[in-house]
């Protein structure tokens, strides 16, 4: 009986050593675990850090190849019949204005009439349901590549006006049809401005470049010559012959020591 109560207290505390032991050898695994990845996160983050951020710019002047214009012709008289005697003559005037300054008839589109009703006012100035007047108008839509004539006639045409043809000339609209393959292009040169200055960056700093790790190309801005006007959702003016289109790279570098 002694010999055995005597045993079990030695069994006791050897235990207790054991899980004392295992205790701390768990508290440092956990430290050297945590220390690591503490580490390695922060040199993780400190790669991601050396990193250069660029951008690149690229502007060209262009010289649109198309050019749309529209002009209305109009007639107004007490009764319809008597509005379209008035508004026939101005469109064939304004057909013979434009054959006779080279636009081939292909080039011209002439449209649907449109009326407009015009009621007489009473003494109150209410609108009756008396016919005052008709106004009809046709829409002369003229597309052609030769711009530079376009451009002349558009300020030719108020002289019909003398002659008491009754038209409504809209300003030209000049636009370049072959955006896609300069868009290419634009972002090759932009690529290209970008990347030049990225290197002197890294030659001042005595820094490697490295690999890009991000890029990322902007939308064609399609100005007026010389201007600085800029859209989200880029400019595309029309209504200049000549233009200046600008696009813009933006370009992240891994910078290596």
């Amino acid at each position: 009986m002694s010999d055995t109560v005597a045993v079990r207290p030695l069994n006791l505390m050897g235990a207790a050593l054991v899980a004392s032991v295992a205790l701390v050898v768990s508290l440092i695994t956990s430290v050297v675990v945590a220390s690591r990845a503490y580490l390695g996160r922060g040199e993780q983050a400190q790669r991601q850090a050396r990193t250069l951020d660029v951008t690149g710019s690229a502007r060209a002047r262009i010289t649109s190849d198309l050019g749309v214009w529209t002009i209305r012709a109009a007639g107004e008289a007490k009764t319809l019949e008597e509005a379209y005697r008035k508004l026939d003559p101005s469109v064939q005037a304004l057909r013979s204005f434009l054959r006779e300054r080279g636009f081939p008839d292909s080039a011209v589109e002439t449209g649907a009439i449109d009326t407009s009703i015009h009621y007489e006012r009473d003494a109150k100035g209410n609108e009756t349901r008396k016919v005052e007047s008709y106004s009809l108008t046709r829409r002369i839509r003229v597309t052609l590549a030769d711009v530079e004539r376009m451009a002349r006639a558009a300020g030719e045409v108020t002289e019909l006006l003398k002659n008491g043809v009754q038209v409504e000339s809209g300003a030209p609209e000049y636009v370049y049809t072959k955006l896609a393959d300069l868009k290419i292009r634009m972002i090759g040169e932009a690529t290209g401005n970008a990347r030049l200055r990225a290197e002197r960056i890294a030659e001042g700093t005595r820094c490697r470049l490295g690999a890009v790790k991000d890029a990322r190309a902007g939308v064609l801005q399609i100005t007026r010559p010389w201007s600085t006007d800029t859209s989200s959702g880029g400019m595309s003016d029309t209504s200049t012959i000549e233009k200046d289109v600008t696009s813009v790279v933006q370009l992240t570098f891994v910078i290596e020591p």
